[in-house]
């Protein structure tokens, strides 16, 4: 991305990417990461006895959902605590999920406007709009030219924030910064 012109970053939203932390400090230092919260939901789901899903997908929904202007990182951690005592009993392994270092990528979206949260806290969007890029380009094998093809892309991306995005409408974004 550096090499493409971009100077700083503010934020990276990502899942999965190994020893992302320390590159992203390493190339764009101060910028925050967050972890897709989505993502570790289904992994600590699929190691949840399938009786017992419902109950924890719950639990797993609150722990998360910190979405109010009042909620702070105090607050989550007190939260992931509280669901790690309820479990622990029973999945012994639950905390490994949840180790300090980890846990502060995984709230960073605690650190924006209420406005905005819903938006950072997965990496979902972007990938369904890559999803439904590479499904509409799959079979374009060509375009007279490069611009018809960008044309055509953003097309495909109007009508999926259209469809998508505008169910939690948002605009000026950039003034929604990270609360200090």
């Amino acid at each position: 991305i550096k090499n493409r012109g971009v100077e700083k970053v503010e934020l990276v939203i990502a899942d999965g990417v190994k020893d992302l932390e320390g590159k992203i400090e390493a190339i764009f230092p101060g910028a925050g990461l967050q972890k897709c919260v989505t993502h570790k939901k289904r992994n600590i789901l699929l190691k949840t006895r399938p009786k017992e899903k419902k109950e924890m997908a719950e639990d797993l929904k609150e722990l998360f959902n910190n979405f109010d202007k009042d909620d702070t990182k105090e607050k989550a951690k007190e939260k992931v605590r509280e669901f790690i005592q309820k479990w622990e009993s029973k999945y012994s392994h639950i905390k490994n999920h949840f180790s300090e270092e980890e846990l502060a990528y995984y709230f960073t979206y605690v650190e924006y406007d209420p406005k905005i949260r819903r938006y950072i806290y997965t990496s979902n969007g972007i990938e369904n709009l890559n999803r439904q890029v590479s499904k509409a380009t799959k079979h374009k094998v060509t375009f007279e030219k490069e611009e018809r093809l960008l044309d055509y892309i953003f097309v495909v991306v109007k009508d999926y924030e259209k469809n998508n995005w505008q169910k939690y409408p948002l605009s000026h974004f950039n003034e929604f910064k990270k609360h200090n």
